[in-house]
């Protein structure tokens, strides 16, 4: 996840010893700071994608693609010169061309890859990260031939799980990555390098600035809410630092560097341009084209009060002495979205290209000066359009990806980007792609799936490195959902990392056979060991490891969700979009999806039920059991021309109307009571088009009678119903 703000460069030279070389990679939008996240969709990051199984044979072939068969759609490319390239399509087939991009060749070797962490350095090499499944780690694939054979790694660069490690080769033998991790907020990065090309890595002994006992060594924390920028290569270590979780101008773009892995940092504090002096800070990566010359771009970023963009700026700073000075260069870029499609052209980095509102700006003078570029194509991006992908090769030729409604088209320029040519994509037939797999590497010992790890006895000390599953967030994301089974009275554990003040949630849909324990890794316990909720949410006490423990009466199937709040952020929202009638119902991470049956008396069909999860309402210091919002619809005639009328039973109460920003609905209410236990129904009730929408309320308590004085107190209902009816507001239905 390279933070949120990572300019899409691609870059001819590297370092002196890297011709041509390019990072492959689609453009990704900007996440708002606040996650808004359907629930109907699994985020799964605990598992790898499931790819094929390795091959068994040492040499696997994969059949020719027919003659002159239409590509999909090229989603990302680059090209090593005027007639070779790669390039990567919608359906995962990797792609090289020898003419220009008039006609490709299927080189997809054999297993499921993507173009992230990829190293094409030229026409005929390419080191590709690969999970290998039958084994469950990251492996590495190898061609010298330009992808007509491919050689298949047993071990991989260090990869915990999330995405793929950026690669680097300086030659066939010598290279570095760098793994990015991702968790509630922070990112976690760890330099590595291999110097046998790729068979084996070693973790490399950084230090960071801020060494942090908890962390495994050569791992540095940043705050990737803040849009923070690491960089690494073997000649320096730079991070930037970002404004944009605490939204406060930091009035300068702070840096820290490293020439010796850690051990000194050299601090500073670059100036903003004079009329920037109160933007927010999101920094890129710096570009290096050799030893000492280098380039880093930084968006900076105004907001409104209304949290519209004031405006979106982006700035060079030019270093000529490896990074130890930065000077500013005069001219910035106005109406530049974050990660706009950009390039740095090498070896002389004097011609950049960005896409900078409906224009190509250019410079033709290393950034000191910009135009925008005259052009008989349109280079603006809306939600349903963006420039996927931009790469030249010099200030004349080049090519550009413009993706609308899921549809991606492959442009060409040979003037500058004044004139674009749409170049009709074809696949040839070629001989069969080989994948041979290095059987002179030893086979990695496999790693257990989180299914299969044992369960620490009591004489264990707890090490969450071994005896725990790890959670890790998608990129961008600051909440995910663990599937798994569990046998009957058989812990299983998790674990994460998360900042002091954070918000965690966690929850199991699935019924009362289940129950959450929380605690730190410094064994303090976070949930009270008297209660058996599915449920527990609260603050984070401290910046650590923490440990998710999750009990089962029966042997099942369950669904974890977790969901951790960025720092400052006292709730996050899920959306439930109803596929049948298409209402929306907005919730916060207070509540959470349950499969229990609310023992409620409805008119329509429950849609979707949430259990309110805040444990400081329950049992066993208050007298609340229970708390359940259901959404209820039909279109049943009869129930519609009576939808808010009370119930035919007679047991519910008009008790008024109750408005909200949407609709207005009527309100009845109804209470029972049993054994010292007291059903609260509240229904909010409304016709929405054709059909009875309603909204019930629904709080089981239990008379404080029934408990030795002074144990138990009364839940606060006000506070309670006051979380139920901003639900309520923000119901909407698209009629």
């Amino acid at each position: 996840m390279q933070s949120k703000f990572t300019l899409l460069f691609v870059i001819g030279i590297l370092l002196p010893a890297l011709p041509g070389c390019g990072l492959l990679r689609p453009a990704t939008p900007w996440p708002a700071t606040s996650t808004v996240s359907d629930t109907s969709t699994p985020h799964l990051t605990t598992e790898a994608p499931a790819l094929p199984a390795t091959p068994s044979a040492t040499d696997t072939v994969i059949p020719p693609s027919a003659t002159e068969e239409v590509v999909p759609q090229i989603t990302s490319l680059q090209m090593i010169d005027a007639k070779d390239g790669w390039a990567w399509t919608n359906s995962g087939q990797l792609l090289r061309t020898a003419d220009g991009g008039q006609t490709w060749t299927d080189r997809t070797p054999g297993a499921s890859v993507g173009p992230e962490g990829s190293y094409y350095p030229d026409s005929q090499t390419a080191w590709q990260p690969v999970y290998l499944q039958s084994i469950n780690i990251s492996g590495l694939l190898h061609t010298t031939d330009g992808g007509q054979t491919w050689t298949q790694l047993s071990y991989g660069p260090p990869n915990s799980g999330g995405e793929p490690a950026v690669l680097h080769f300086t030659d066939a033998r010598n290279g570095w990555a760098v793994n990015e991790e991702g968790a509630a907020g922070s990112a976690y990065y760890t330099p590595s390098e291999t110097h046998d090309g790729g068979a084996t890595w070693t973790v490399l002994p950084v230090i960071p600035p801020v060494p942090e006992s908890n962390l495994p060594p050569g791992t540095v924390h940043l705050c990737g809410l803040c849009e923070d920028s690491f960089y690494y290569d073997p000649g320096r270590m730079i991070i930037v630092q970002g404004d944009m979780l605490t939204m406060q101008p930091g009035g300068s773009v702070r840096m820290q560097v490293s020439f010796d892995l850690g051990k000194t940092w050299l601090s500073q504090n670059l100036p903003l341009p004079k009329t920037e002096a109160g933007a927010l800070v999101a920094p890129s990566q710096p570009i290096f084209f050799d030893g000492k010359k280098g380039l880093l771009p930084v968006h900076l970023v105004k907001m409104n009060s209304d949290q519209t963009f004031a405006y979106q700026h982006l700035a060079f700073y030019r270093t000529q002495d490896g990074g130890a000075s930065w000077s500013l260069l005069p001219d910035v870029l106005d109406q530049v979205l974050a990660e706009p499609p950009a390039q740095i052209v090498s070896p002389n980095a004097e011609d950049i290209f960005v896409v900078c509102g409906k224009a190509l700006c250019a410079s033709h003078d290393g950034g000191q000066t910009w135009q925008a570029v005259a052009s008989n194509l349109d280079f603006t991006q809306t939600d349903t359009r963006s420039v996927s992908m931009l790469d030249f090769l010099d200030a004349n030729l080049g090519w550009v990806v413009i993706q609308g409604h899921d549809n991606y088209t492959l442009y060409k320029t040979v003037d500058g980007g004044r004139t674009w040519t749409e170049i009709p994509l074809h696949i040839v037939s070629s001989a069969p792609v080989i994948t041979h797999i290095d059987t002179s590497l030893p086979t990695p010992t496999q790693i257990p799936n989180p299914t299969s790890l044992g369960t620490p006895t009591p004489e264990i000390a707890f090490d969450p490195n071994t005896n725990a599953t790890r959670i890790r967030f998608a990129p961008g994301m600051t909440w995910a959902e663990i599937y798994d089974t569990i046998s009957a009275n058989e812990p299983m554990r998790y674990v994460l990392s998360a900042m002091q003040g954070q918000i965690m949630s966690v929850s199991i849909p699935e019924g009362s056979a289940f129950s959450l324990a929380v605690a730190g890794a410094d064994q303090k316990s976070l949930s009270d060991p008297r209660s058996q909720h599915p449920f527990w949410r609260g603050a984070l006490p401290s910046t650590q490891d923490y440990i998710i423990t999750v009990q089962s009466q029966v042997r099942a199937p369950f669904t974890l969700r977790v969901a951790i709040n960025p720092p400052g952020q006292a709730t996050q929202n899920f959306t439930f979009t109803d596929p049948k009638y298409g209402g929306l119902l907005t919730y916060t991470d207070e509540f959470a999806p349950t499969d229990a049956v609310a023992p409620i008396d409805p008119k329509g069909t429950p849609l979707i039920t949430l259990s309110f999860i805040d444990p400081t309402f329950y049992f066993p210091t208050t007298n609340l059991n229970e708390a359940y919002l259901v959404l209820t619809a039909t279109q049943d005639p009869a129930t519609v021309s009576t939808c808010t009328q009370p119930s035919a039973n007679g047991i519910d109460i008009l008790t008024g109307q109750v408005t909200t920003q949407h609709f207005t609905f009527t309100r009845t209410e109804s209470t029972s009571a049993a054994a010292g236990n007291l059903y609260d129904q509240i229904s909010n009730r409304a016709v929405i088009g054709n059909e009875c929408v309603e909204v019930i309320f629904l709080i089981h308590s239990t008379n404080t009678g029934n408990y030795p004085p002074g144990t138990v107190v009364p839940f606060n209902r006000a506070v309670l119903l006051n979380k139920f009816e901003e639900v309520l507001n923000d119901y909407f239905a698209k009629y």
